[in-house]
């Protein structure tokens, strides 16, 4: 998850606590900064990943977390920064998302954990 708007700190620590009432964490980084990757004229990010066990399907999991950034995204109206990002890159031990798992912002974090 990840977030460069004033806030975001807030957001991200909010975040994590919504989500871990739906899992339990295995490992988890500590908020970490990284650069814009794909765009250089908006703000640095903060990221933080989670490595979770959770008895809900995958479906169930990514809806309520999509709901809840909807909710935040909608409350903050902070465009063109993100408030926050929520992002299932992989599941299982299946990347769901490649772009974002070959990116330098999950390979940082990945580092931390």
């Amino acid at each position: 998850m990840g977030g460069n708007a004033p806030g975001c700190r807030e957001a991200l620590e909010a975040a994590t606590a919504y989500i871990l009432t739906m899992a339990e964490p295995l490992k988890s980084t500590p908020l970490y900064p990284t650069d814009p990757e794909y765009t250089a004229d908006v703000a640095p990010y903060l990221n933080r990943i989670l490595v979770l066990a959770t008895d809900l399907p995958l479906d169930e999991f990514r809806t309520r977390t999509k709901e809840y950034e909807k909710n935040i995204r909608a409350a903050a109206d902070c465009a063109p920064h993100v408030i926050l990002d929520i992002d299932i890159v992989l599941w299982n031990d299946t990347v769901l998302r490649p772009v974002d798992a070959s990116s330098r912002y999950f390979a940082k974090g990945l580092s931390l954990l």
